[in-house]
C-alpha cells in the first residue's frame, strides 16, 4: 500500500485500535521512499534476464550477480503491504470502504498497463497464451499451479493477484491479529516466520519433483507453491501486520535502522548459501520485517531518514506504476528491436557492454516517464474520483428555515 510523505510526528499509540477522535498514526515517508530502492533490484533482474550483452560471460555474470535479490525485494513488498495497511487502518473503516480503496488503487493502473502490454505484444508479433492473458486480466493467474502459465503478457502482475487475495482476506486477518495480546505478539511473529520457512520444506517433501524448472533444481509445482501461490505469500503480509501491531502496542525492541539494514544484508548473504526455494523469503523475511518496523518508528518519532525526503517519496510514489510498465518495455521492447530469421523466429539482438548498458538505462528512463504519466494521469485521478463514495447533498430544509 502506498504511504504518504513524512509529516510532523507523534509518539506511537498504545493500541492498534485508537479510540474515537484520536489523531491518525503518523505518515511513514521512509516506507514510501524505500519502495523505489527495493524496486531497482527487480528492474535489474528483469534486465539481466534479457541477455542484452554480446559477451556471453558478461550476460551470465550480470544474471549471476543479481542472485535472488529481485526475489527478496518481492518478499519485502509483501511484508511492507501488510505493515502499512494495518498501520493506516482506522476504526471508522469498514470492509466495504477498504475494498473500494484497494480496488481503485490497483485496477485502473493494471488495466492501462494491460492494454499497453497487449499493444506491445501485437507490435512485436509475440504469441498470445489466450487463457493466460484472460486470467491475467482478472489477476487470477497466480492461482494456476504452473509458473509457465504466468509467463505471458505482463508477467509481474502475478504479485498483484497475490495482493488482491490478501486484500480480500484482510478484514478477517485484521480481526484475528487484533485479538492477539500485546505480550504474545512476538511469539506470533516467530510462529509466522516458521510457517514461511516450512513452506519450501513442505513443497520439497510433498509435491512431485517433475517436471523440472530450468533453474533452481526444483519442479514447477514446488516453485509455484513456494513463490507464486497467493496464500503462501499472504503469510508474509500477515507478518507485516503483526509487526505493525508490535510497534503500535509499544512492544518494539528499539532496533536502529542501520542495524536492521545490516541484518538485511546478512540475511541475504546467508540465504545465498541455501537451496533455491529458501532464498527469496525463508531467511530474509525476518530482517525485512525488522527494517520495516525500524523505519516506521524513526518516522513516527520524528527522527526520519533520507528515505522520507521529498525526492525519495516522489520516486516511491511512482513505484507502483513503474513496476507495471518496466517488464513489458524490457521484454517486448527487446523483441521489437531484434531481427528475425528466415523462418520468422526472433533472434534476440545483443550489444557490446557500453551499448547494452545504454539500452538498459534507456529502458529505465522510458519506464520512469511512463510511470509518471500513469501516476498522474490514471492512478491519482482514479483514487480522487472513485476511492471514496461521494457525499450526498443534504435535503433542503423547510421553507423559511434559512431566515430563521
Amino acid at each position: 500500500m502506498q504511504t504518504t510523505p513524512h509529516t510532523p510526528s507523534q509518539a506511537p499509540p498504545s493500541s492498534v485500535d485508537p479510540p474515537p477522535g484520536k489523531a491518525p498514526n503518523p505518515n511513514l515517508g521512509s516506507l514510501t521512499g524505500i519502495r523505489f530502492l527495493a524496486l531497482l533490484p527487480v528492474f535489474l533482474t528483469h534486465a539481466a534476464f534479457e541477455g542484452v550483452f554480446s559477451d556471453a560471460k558478461l550476460s551470465w555474470g550480470f544474471l549471476d550477480g543479481m542472485g535472488s535479490i529481485g526475489y527478496t525485494s518481492v518478499s519485502f513488498f509483501f511484508v511492507l503491504s501488510g505493515f502499512v495497511i494495518t498501520w493506516s487502518f482506522r476504526p471508522t473503516d469498514t470492509a466495504r470502504k477498504f475494498w473500494r480503496r484497494r480496488l481503485f488503487r490497483v485496477f485502473p493502473n493494471h488495466l492501462v498497463a494491460y492494454v499497453f502490454t497487449v499493444v506491445l505484444m501485437l507490435a512485436a508479433g509475440s504469441a498470445f497464451d489466450a487463457s493466460g492473458m484472460v486470467a491475467q486480466l482478472f489477476l487470477l493467474q497466480a492461482w494456476v499451479p504452473d509458473p509457465l502459465f504466468i509467463d505471458t503478457g505482463n508477467t509481474v502482475t502475478w504479485s498483484l493477484g497475490a495482493d488482491v487475495a490478501f486484500y480480500a482476506l484482510f478484514p478477517l486477518l485484521l480481526a484475528a491479529v487484533q485479538k492477539i495480546r500485546p505480550s504474545r505478539l512476538w511469539y506470533w511473529a516467530g510462529a509466522l516466520v516458521l510457517v514461511v520457512i516450512a513452506l519450501p520444506t513442505l513443497a520439497l517433501t510433498v509435491l512431485p519433483d517433475s517436471p523440472a524448472m530450468s533453474v533452481g533444481g526444483v519442479s514447477r509445482s514446488q516453485y509455484w507453491f513456494t513463490y507464486f501461490f497467493p496464500l503462501s505469500r499472504a503469510v508474509e503480509c500477515v507478518i507485516g501486520m503483526v509487526f505493525a501491531r508490535i510497534v503500535l502496542s509499544g512492544r518494539w525492541i528499539r532496533l536502529p535502522v542501520t542495524a536492521a539494514a545490516a541484518l538485511v544484508v546478512v540475511g541475504y548473504v546467508t540465504a545465498q548459501q541455501l537451496p533455491f526455494l529458501y532464498r527469496p523469503s525463508a531467511v530474509p523475511v525476518v530482517p525485512l520485517a525488522l527494517l520495516t518496523a525500524s523505519l516506521a518508528v524513526a518516522d513516527a518519532e520524528g527522527r526520519g531518514t533520507f528515505l522520507g525526503g521529498r525526492r525519495m517519496v516522489w520516486l516511491g510514489e511512482l513505484s507502483f506504476a513503474f513496476y507495471l510498465v518496466h517488464q513489458p518495455i524490457l521484454a517486448y521492447g527487446h523483441v521489437l528491436i531484434s531481427p528475425r530469421d528466415a523462418g520468422g523466429e526472433v533472434v534476440p539482438r545483443t550489444w557490446d557492454a557500453p551499448a547494452g548498458i545504454t539500452l538498459i538505462v534507456v529502458a529505465f528512463a522510458v519506464s520512469m516517464a511512463l510511470a509518471w504519466l500513469m501516476h498522474n494521469g490514471v492512478e491519482k485521478p482514479a483514487m480522487r474520483r472513485w476511492s471514496r463514495p461521494r457525499r450526498r447533498a443534504a435535503p433542503p430544509g423547510p421553507a423559511g428555515a434559512a431566515a430563521a
